[in-house]
């Protein structure tokens, strides 16, 4: 076919729809055929997909406002967390501070757990101590109660003691009595003896003196040359050597001498001490110092001299 003749083909085809139609069938495939239709199916479908995507626009508009609203805030919860990074920091100082603290307390509480313990031990050795003081002091309180009833007994004992020990006295203060009187008797019997054989004559009979408690004798003298003194004479049971001494002290005392002048008695005297039983170093004493011995016996020592 020539151009000429395909174009007088195409004219009859427009002006026969008929043809026109005819040729489509031939020409045409059923999927072209179809396409119309699914033209118009994609077109409404991009509708809807304009519209959703018209949508989607809406919604991320909305997005991007929230989004900016997001970080706004995302920076204020930044500026939060560096509140809060700088607080967590103050807080791991303050809890590594704390962790030495507690470390330290735990040390302490340890040192404390011990000390307790040892309190405990101490308290337990305390309480079986005051359990044995108590048991003691139960002994005690009986011990004191035997005590008592024997200290009853001898308070009843020792009363009793008393009344006898007051009966002795009475015994022995009169038999102190009586054995003075009869040393002093001895006394005055050796000492007229001794006065005689020396050929001195007494004057008046020897008297009893009492000075500081101790029995003395005096008696006036005349000698056969006329001279006159007294003749002091200290008594003794025993005669021991310091009783010659504290005689003689005696006599030269100032307190003694005025007694024996308020009985009358004046130096110059002759002095002697009478012993009922004469120890051997009196003797040696009283020829040392000058004193004159006196016993039943007769005369130990005579006097050197008087005594001024």
């Amino acid at each position: 076919m020539t151009i000429e003749e395909l174009r007088a083909f195409l004219a009859a085809v427009e002006k026969h729809p008929e043809l026109r139609e005819e040729l489509r069938r031939h020409v045409l495939t059923q999927e072209l055929l179809a396409m119309p239709a699914e033209l118009y199916r994609q077109a409404a479908r991009l509708e809807r997909v304009e519209e959703e995507l018209a949508e989607l626009r809406e919604a991320v508009r909305a997005l991007v406002i929230s989004s900016q609203h997001h970080e706004e805030e995302l920076r204020a919860l930044r500026a939060i967390a560096e509140r809060h990074e700088q607080r967590l920091s103050d807080i791991d100082q303050r809890l590594e501070r704390l962790v030495v603290v507690t470390e330290r307390h735990e040390e302490e509480l340890r040192a404390l757990r011990e000390l307790a313990q040892k309190h405990d031990e101490e308290l337990r050795t305390l309480r079986e101590l005051a359990q044995k003081h108590d048991e003691e002091l139960r002994a005690l309180r009986d011990l004191a109660q035997k005590h008592d009833e024997e200290l009853g007994q001898l308070r009843k004992l020792a009363e009793k003691h008393d009344g006898d020990l007051r009966q002795i006295r009475s015994t022995v203060a009169s038999l102190t009595t009586t054995v003075g009187a009869m040393v002093e008797a001895d006394a005055v019997d050796a000492l007229l003896n001794v006065l005689e054989r020396k050929a001195i004559t007494v004057e008046e009979l020897p008297t009893s003196i009492a000075v500081n408690g101790e029995l003395d004798i005096a008696v006036p003298v005349v000698e056969p040359g006329g001279r006159r003194y007294w003749v002091v004479v200290e008594v003794k049971v025993q005669l021991h050597p310091r009783d010659i001494r504290a005689w003689l002290r005696k006599l030269h005392t100032q307190s003694f001498r005025e007694r024996l002048a308020a009985a009358g008695i004046e130096p110059p005297f002759l002095a002697y001490v009478y012993g009922q039983r004469v120890y051997r170093p009196a003797i040696a004493r009283a020829r040392e110092l000058g004193v004159g011995i006196l016993s039943r016996r007769g005369e130990y020592v005579s006097p050197p001299g008087l005594v001024e």
